[in-house]
């Protein structure tokens, strides 16, 4: 029996007036709304109003699934059938993806799988120590910008460097638009700037 976490706010967890119209005829069958957390094997971790629940697939949506893409990912939006007094749920189904971040699947050359979706920020994040390398910052926000998502380069640990602007401004140099934030945890410096970031329901 999976732990229950009474009312949930769904607007929390990004829930809006224009996915509460695409919500519309779902409800109108009996079905509540709700936000994967969890996937393993098939088993998906749902937050929903009522709380926190495990559900599998309904049978019609699982025999509907011609590839990896067909199933719900982490950050999906489903629609929930329960049955009274369980906190057991059936997903019957998955709405349209505003984002999503995939991979191929692991032994498949061509077939995708779609490990996160409706991400509306992807932090990359690297530190300004000997672990900084301006290529993979690149190859990082090519993939960020493909998945639909804004992307934001987090330079950390500024104070292991000895010219974090200049850092700043190569990163500036390859990220096409996207913001350049420098932090330094140990200083405490930066971090206001992940603010407007991590509000509820961004």
């Amino acid at each position: 029996m999976s732990p229950m976490v009474p009312h949930l706010d769904l607007e929390s967890l990004g829930w809006t007036g224009d996915l509460d119209r695409q919500f519309t005829p779902l409800a109108a069958q009996g079905l509540e709304p709700g936000r994967v957390a969890l996937e393993h094997m098939h088993i998906y971790r749902v937050l929903a109003g009522q709380g926190q629940v495990l559900a599998r697939l309904a049978g019609r949506l699982r025999h509907g699934a011609t590839s990896a893409i067909d199933y719900p990912a982490v950050g999906d939006w489903v629609a929930l059938g329960f049955r009274p007094g369980e906190a057991r749920a059936s997903i019957h189904a998955i709405l349209p993806r505003r984002s999503r971040f995939s991979r191929k699947v692991p032994g498949d050359q061509t077939q995708e799988q779609v490990v996160a979706a409706n991400i509306d920020t992807v932090f990359l994040a690297t530190g300004l120590d000997d672990n900084y390398n301006l290529r993979r910052i690149e190859r990082y926000l090519v993939t960020a910008w493909e998945s639909g998502a804004q992307p934001v380069v987090l330079l950390t640990k500024a104070d292991l460097c000895g010219d974090a602007d200049a850092r700043r401004r190569e990163a500036e140099g390859v990220s096409a638009g996207a913001p350049v934030l420098v932090t330094s945890a140990r200083r405490g410096e930066g971090l206001g700037a992940l603010g407007p970031y991590l509000t509820p329901g961004a």
